[in-house]
């Protein structure tokens, strides 16, 4: 008994590291080292902002990427808890604009400055603890839109992209139209299979297609057009990763997209995987 319960433990230590027994899907779909905190923001104009981010700022001297995010036509922070807890535990300063209209990315813009102002400010909690040079744009539906607005219209702000459910052309307001071969950063389309009349495939590989320098994309199975809202679905591992991989450097979350063999192209639960340009 005791042989047989030593060699249980021995097994035990042998698959125990994290990245053992695990994709990389997996590791990045679970809560980050950060405990999260949250703050609104009242602005003077007619939307304010919420904060999604690691409650110990700073620890170690670490200088947190910015996140702007924007939100689906008609939709609020609120209704996304799951990715924006999600970004902020693995160490990202996540700012939500609560305007409901993000497709023109003015919002997303002024959302991620409003940070980058603050890390100057040595009255704010963000003083000194922000990597400004290393901001990424993410979106839902209209503010997928957004995401891309945002990259293209801020002066090279923008080092990462990633639209959830980007619309079809056919959908997207002459105002709010966006313009993906003018994209100089890294950018990651995520859609679902079951999103086939707003976010289609072919509309997703027509993006991909257009844009010139490093890009990737890939469709979730089974997701739907609003499966990002509430605890995030399927997309939480990937979309993190992404940015782990974009904005913090990490090497191990760069083998879900480049390399000889992509995690992501061989995931059974994600299909039309592809990637190009990356570094």
């Amino acid at each position: 008994m005791k042989l047989m319960a030593a060699v249980v433990l021995l097994l035990g230590v042998l698959v125990s590291p994290a990245r053992a027994a695990d994709t990389i899907e997996a590791h990045y779909a679970a809560a980050g080292p950060w405990e999260v905190a949250t703050a609104d923001v009242a602005a003077d104009v007619a939307a304010g902002y919420r904060i999604h981010y690691p409650a110990d700022l700073g620890e170690g001297g670490v200088e947190h990427p910015i996140v702007t995010w924007g939100n689906g036509t008609d939709a609020v922070p609120t209704q996304y808890p799951g990715v924006l807890d999600q970004l902020a535990s693995w160490g990202f300063v996540v700012i939500a604009t609560t305007d409901t209209t993000t497709g023109t990315g003015a919002e997303m813009i002024d959302a991620a400055e409003y940070l980058v102002a603050r890390n100057g400010d040595s009255s704010s909690v963000f003083h000194g603890k922000l990597d400004v040079g290393r901001v990424g744009a993410v979106g839902h539906s209209q503010g997928a839109g957004g995401s891309v607005n945002t990259a293209t219209k801020s002066g090279g702000l923008i080092s990462s992209v990633v639209p959830i459910a980007l619309p079809a052309p056919i959908w997207v307001d002459p105002d709010d139209a966006f313009h993906v071969d003018q994209l100089d950063c890294p950018v990651l389309f995520l859609s679902g299979t079951q999103d086939g009349i707003i976010s289609p495939h072919s509309a997703i590989r027509a993006y991909y297609q257009a844009v010139p320098g490093p890009a990737a994309k890939a469709m979730l199975k089974g997701a739907g057009h609003n499966t990002i809202q509430g605890d995030g679905g399927g997309f939480l591992g990937y979309l993190t990763a992404w940015l782990m991989y974009t904005l913090q450097g990490d090497t191990y979350a760069r083998g879900a997209f480049a390399g000889s063999t992509p995690e992501i192209g061989t995931n059974a639960s994600w299909n039309n995987a592809a990637q190009k340009n990356l570094p």
